[in-house]
This record gives C-alpha cells, sequence and structure tokens, in this order.
C-alpha cells in the first residue's frame, strides 16, 4: 500500500472517530437535556440516548469501513 494511500486511510479514521465521539456525546447531552426538563427519578432519556448515539456512531463507522473496502477493490 502507497504511503499516501496510508495516509489517506489514517485521515478517514481519525475523523470518524472524532465523528463518532461528537455524535455520542450529543445525543446524552440531549438525553441529560431532557431528563432534567421533565424531572424524571431515573435518567431514561440520558440512557435511551446514549445508547441510540453509540448505535448510530457505530453504524456510520459501518458504512464507512465498507465503502472504503469497496473503493480498495476498486483499485
Amino acid at each position: 500500500m502507497p504511503e499516501k494511500r496510508k495516509l489517506s486511510a489514517f485521515a478517514r479514521f481519525s475523523s470518524a472517530g472524532i465523528q463518532m465521539g461528537v455524535i455520542i456525546a450529543l445525543f446524552t447531552w440531549l438525553g441529560t437535556w431532557l431528563d432534567g426538563k421533565y424531572h424524571t427519578t431515573t435518567p431514561w432519556f440520558t440512557i435511551g440516548l446514549s445508547l441510540f448515539g453509540v448505535i448510530s456512531a457505530l453504524v456510520i463507522i459501518i458504512r464507512e469501513v465498507i465503502q472504503m473496502s469497496k473503493d480498495d477493490e476498486k483499485k
């Protein structure tokens, strides 16, 4: 694998990690905000939305890896 393609793959995975962290953080923040707004005794919004954020981020990462694999096969 040429050095340029290795660097490109590294950049894509680095940005994917940042994107994953941002998605999870935003959904968790939204859950805590909703729990505060509705004064829930158990933080169900935080739990549910943070899990949704993790699952969403994983789906995005898996799709990107599949796309990268298809791009490598074409080359």
